[in-house]
């Protein structure tokens, strides 16, 4: 049933159909919709269609359904497709196969939407609707994390585009799709000959290496050109494109570094600094900026400290670390210089312009847990997680992600993470309990012993397991001996370590899990690789990898903050993740997803990206305090780990 797709939102992508016929009520029903009245122009295509029959009437409707999706309608939409019958008619089919994609793909189901995009159009198919064919399985591909296979659509699709603003536009996109990739991954997978699609993949290449080095890049696109005598990149992308990244290329001269010295934050402050320090010594040495340290142990002295750094000429700052110094920052009204604080904290307004904030939060990947199970098809959700602060923000992160898609929360279940036998709650998560329950009851009703199976809960689709990995390892076999063992479990960086040997691990196999790119694909050539790092400092813990990767982003990240602000679709490829911004300058992160096998993550791809729920303003911000009168938080994190998560 179509109406089982209710609840989409529209694409503003999504293009309608032509007129049907010369009719005045037909005409005027597309006077409407191409004024943006889509709900007049629904009314009135439905109207007509009611004196029409056969295929007229199909197309009626279904030019109805589409404006009726466009008017934020999609109960309605589906309402009409549900009473659209066609026979023998493979345009019109095609046509409503098109519309039902696109509310899967508004749903964020891109799997859905290309199954039902399988079949190409026929030669007949008109240019409008190849084009929105294409588009949509750009997008459904973008969604699901394959962007190779978007950047390959996208050029399709360029191909069919005739208007010279659009075709930029599309060209832009398909580079900043193809940015999303590795350098390893647009090298190993360049077709062979590579043609137009290894063309675009070997521009993207030279753009993100070498875009801010405008004597270089000339002769390298010069080259490429040689190269790619008959590729359809137009002058005008990268004209342009140069032009634009050059003014948002922001490097400073000057640039300053608050860090706790000494306390509880002073060896997660070392770790970020290391991972700095070793970017910044692998930068050009006539484009390093003067580096100065400052210590922030003391909170109360983050305004005469920010005041001196100003006074000093610095022109950016990375820091402060903990949450109370980035909460003062948070409640200010301007700042004089930017500054990309290495934490978050939630906001009680719209914070100042210059300020970004970026940590490892762990409600980030909740968020990309809820994404990819939704992605993958799930729509029901069973949820264990430690009666700890920790557990409770994962877990409302997860339960406000997961019911924003659209996804059913059956249960939620906290385990205390003191304990090692967890059957209570796992047997109260997958309704054993109620089994174990009702048999009880029968025994007593009946007198006797009864021979018993108990029967888990069949409404769960997954389980996602919040867990550290000492933790995971022992509730992972838990959940396999309560009848679970075919439910998969999804869960967040923290259930992999990444020390222990394959055999340590065998208990997690079958997990599935976001991970940073540094730790995860491993690029032996890169300077700054983890393999180098290690070389280095060979007695690095590795509980603080996640901390390296982190403050070599933190340097190389700073100068590509406007070009970041300039569009959501910008991304930085990190140590951490595939780096955007929000509306609120909030830094979110991208990261790859593996599956245990072996005891060993298996890479899979990239995790989605739906951009669903990022950067919303709170409901009732509350008035902000002048920049010299700082507020002092009550509350501070009380260990390290807690401390950089966010």
């Amino acid at each position: 049933m179509v109406t089982l797709l209710a609840g989409c939102v529209p694409s503003p992508e999504i293009r309608v159909s032509g007129p049907i016929r010369n009719d005045p009520a037909i005409e005027q029903a597309e006077a409407l919709a191409a004024a943006g009245d889509y709900v007049a122009a629904a009314a009135l295509f439905q109207q007509t269609a009611a004196t029409m029959a056969g295929p007229e009437r199909a197309r009626l409707l279904l030019r109805a359904a589409e404006n009726r999706f466009l008017a934020a309608d999609p109960v309605g939409a589906a309402t009409l497709l549900d009473q659209i019958e066609i026979a023998d008619q493979p345009q019109l089919d095609f046509q409503k196969r098109l519309l039902i994609a696109e509310m899967a793909i508004a749903r964020n189901r891109p799997e859905e939407a290309l199954e039902l995009l399988a079949l190409p159009p026929g030669t007949d198919t008109s240019i409008d609707l190849a084009r929105r064919y294409l588009k949509d399985r750009a997008e459904a591909y973008r969604q699901s994390g394959n962007l190779l296979e978007s950047g390959r659509e996208l050029g399709s699709l360029d191909l069919l585009i005739m208007d010279p603003e659009s075709k930029l536009d599309n060209q832009l996109l398909i580079l900043q799709t193809y940015a999303g990739m590795t350098d390893q991954a647009l090298e190993l997978l360049q077709p062979i000959p590579p043609g137009d699609q290894g063309g675009w993949m070997e521009l993207t290449r030279i753009v993100k290496e070498h875009a801010n080095d405008e004597a270089q890049i000339k002769t390298l696109l010069s080259e490429w050109r040689s190269r790619f005598p008959g590729h359809p990149a137009m002058p005008e992308l990268l004209d342009g494109y140069f032009k634009r990244l050059k003014g948002q290329y922001l490097r400073a001269d000057h640039l300053a570094v608050l860090l706790p010295q000494s306390g509880p934050y002073a060896r997660a402050a070392a770790s970020l600094k290391d991972g700095l320090l070793s970017a910044y010594y692998q930068d050009n040495p006539e484009a390093r900026p003067k580096l100065a340290f400052y210590d922030t142990a003391n909170p109360d002295n983050l305004w005469p400290l920010y005041q001196q750094v100003v006074a000093s000429g610095a022109q950016m700052i990375i820091g402060p670390l903990d949450k109370q110094n980035v909460a003062q920052l948070a409640r200010s009204v301007t700042l004089d210089i930017p500054v990309l604080a290495l934490n978050q904290v939630p906001l009680e307004g719209p914070p100042p312009a210059d300020l970004y904030q970026f940590s490892l939060a762990p409600e980030d990947e909740a968020r990309q847990v809820a994404d990819k199970a939704w992605t993958d098809g799930f729509a029901t959700a069973v949820i264990l997680t430690p009666d700890d602060e920790w557990g409770e923000r994962v877990y409302n992160a997860f339960k406000q992600r997961w019911e924003q898609l659209g996804g059913v929360l059956a249960e939620h279940q906290a385990y205390d993470p003191k304990e090692h036998d967890f059957a209570k709650p796992i047997k109260a998560l997958l309704n054993l309990d109620e089994s174990e329950k009702r048999l009880q009851d029968m025994q007593r009703l009946l007198g006797k012993r009864l021979e018993f199976e108990p029967q888990r809960r069949q409404d769960a689709g997954f389980v996602f397991l919040a867990a550290k990995a000492q933790l995971a390892r022992q509730i992972r076999p838990q959940l396999q001996y309560h009848h679970a063992a075919d439910l998969p479990v999804y869960t967040t960086s923290h259930a992999y370590s990444g020390t222990e040997s394959a055999d340590t691990n065998l208990d997690l196999d079958g997990i599935r899990f976001p991970m940073i790119p540094w730790i995860a694909l491993v690029d032996q050539e890169d300077p700054l690789s983890l393999p180098e790092l290690l070389r280095v400092l060979p007695d690095a813990d590795p509980r603080y990898f996640p901390l390296y990767a982190m403050g070599i982003d933190s340097y190389l990240l700073l100068p590509h903050l406007a070009r970041l602000q300039s569009s959501p679709r910008e991304i930085f490829e990190g140590k951490t993740g595939n780096l955007f911004l929000d509306q609120l300058n909030q830094i979110h992160r991208q990261m790859v997803w593996a599956e245990m096998e072996g005891g060993t993550p298996k890479v899979t791809g990239f995790a989605p990206r739906l951009e669903t729920g990022y950067g919303a303003f709170p409901e009732s911000p509350v008035e902000r305090q002048p920049l010299p009168v700082p507020e002092t938080p009550s509350e501070t994190p009380d260990n390290a780990e807690a401390q950089i998560e966010g």
